[in-house]
């Protein structure tokens, strides 16, 4: 049996998956929302770490009667989720999470001290806040140096989480990808000595680096008749949510695309080569010799119920999603329309500054249909511009994996027609399925 755990931003989801012949079979689940800490306008974002092993707990007393026959704990988790931890490794501070904006002045003092190019050539990502770890740590170093003179390491929510059942610090590649100290571009599980050196940091206060499908450890005896796991299964590091629910799907291969629809919309290329650039993040997958782009818009899902609650109030969800939504794709599909959405309504993560959403063109005929079919369209051609730029050194696949809940047939027509015209097939993706995956390649 494996018990899989998706660690994510809002809530943990747990699954006992059964190896069969035909592959995994899901026969229990959980999960749990917990609240996530935003305040200073919206500028910080962070949770307790505790939240993280109450829901653990919760699961496991939930699904009690299963936890005997558990042979492996894989992990997928939200990232960077960035820990402080002491030498037992308790948490010092809350993890400061992607979303966070908390750290801008260090993220630009990392670019003007190493170089943009310096960065993508080794790192291969554009250091911002909330999406890169040292900008974080080093605000932490800035604000808080009580706190970071007694942290002994730094890591992400499965670096925790696995030392808290372990007593084993670890992260995996596509996890330590953004935090602007591992070597991305080699991918060889090791971390940056210069850029470390660089502001003051030793590799001593990070972990060690292993394979996604690889385990620091087995569950503490102690820990392990607390929660009911008779076998002290062993823990798999696992790796990033987004990064798993590609794996899940089966994108492998260079070329291979995902489209992720939920609060945010992310697309996903796998390239065989890394292809560095700060209009996009790079992580490392859990497999080997492969990376996978992450063009991520911040306010996907979340512009479209944004927009109902704003202009649709009258209509319920179902109304809008299955009847409005549609009409609206129909009526704008092939007609020209004067109204442009640009599409930050939640910022960008690939932008230093606090860029904001507009919709310009409006006139007094604009009518709540074409302003909506403006919005739409935007979101498509913010996406399109990636692959049109990933396109020029890799040859794209003219199948799209397009999944999420924030996804319904009108706007895969929208997708073919303003965001890239091939064939887009919709697939139940999981991070939990893919940490899964991770615990069947260990049993095998």
């Amino acid at each position: 049996m494996i018990l899989s755990v998706d660690i994510g931003t809002t809530g943990m989801k747990m699954g006992v998956f059964r190896l069969v012949d035909s592959g995994l079979d899901l026969v229990r689940q959980f999960s749990q929302e917990y609240e996530v800490n935003i305040y200073n306008d919206g500028l910080f974002g962070d949770i307790e770490q505790d939240k993280w092993k109450r829901a653990f707990v919760s699961g496991c007393r939930a699904m009690e009667d299963m936890m005997g026959e558990v042979d492996v704990i894989s992990l997928s988790g939200t990232t960077p989720g960035l820990t402080a931890m002491d030498e037992n490794g308790e948490a010092l501070y809350p993890a400061i999470l992607m979303l966070d904006q908390r750290s801008r002045k260090q993220a630009q003092f990392i670019i003007e001290t190493v170089g943009i190019s310096s960065l993508l050539e080794t790192t291969a990502n554009m250091p911002v806040a909330g999406g890169c770890s040292l900008a974080s740590i080093l605000w932490i170093k800035d604000n808080h140096p009580d706190i970071f003179h007694r942290t002994r390491k730094f890591g992400h929510s499965n670096t925790y989480i696995a030392h808290w059942l372990t007593g084993v610090f670890a992260i995996d590649p596509s996890s330590a990808s953004l935090t602007a100290l591992y070597n991305t571009v080699r991918n060889d599980f090791t971390w940056n000595q210069d850029i470390a050196g660089t502001f003051g940091l030793s590799l001593d206060q990070f972990p060690e680096i292993v394979p996604a499908y690889q385990s620091p450890g087995r569950v503490k005896t102690s820990l392990a008749q607390k929660l009911g796991l008779r076998k002290e299964p062993a823990v798999l590091i696992g790796g990033n949510d987004a990064v798993l629910a590609a794996y899940s799907v089966g994108i492998r291969q260079s070329g291979d695309i995902i489209n992720v629809n939920g609060t945010c919309e992310i697309t996903l290329v796998c390239l065989d080569k890394c292809l560095a650039s700060p209009n996009y993040n790079i992580r490392a997958h859990v497999l080997p010799d492969r990376w996978l782009t992450l063009h991520v818009m911040n306010a996907g899902g979340k512009a479209l119920s944004w927009f109902r609650e704003l202009f649709c109030s009258e209509l319920n969800t179902e109304q809008f999603y299955d009847e409005f939504l549609p009409r609206a794709v129909e009526s704008w599909l092939d007609r020209k329309s004067g109204v442009t959405y640009v599409p930050y309504l939640m910022g960008s993560r690939y932008s230093l500054e606090p860029l904001q959403a507009q919709l310009l063109g409006l006139t007094h005929e604009t009518s709540r249909q074409e302003i909506l079919a403006a919005i739409i369209r935007g979101l498509c051609e913010y996406q399109k511009a990636h692959l049109d730029e990933i396109g020029k050194s890799i040859c794209l696949r003219d199948v799209i994996q397009v999944t999420g809940g924030a996804t319904n047939p009108a706007l895969i027509r929208a997708k073919s027609k303003w965001m890239r015209d091939c064939e887009y097939v919709f697939d139940e993706q999981s991070s939990m399925k893919g940490a899964a995956m991770l615990g069947c390649k260990y049993l095998e």
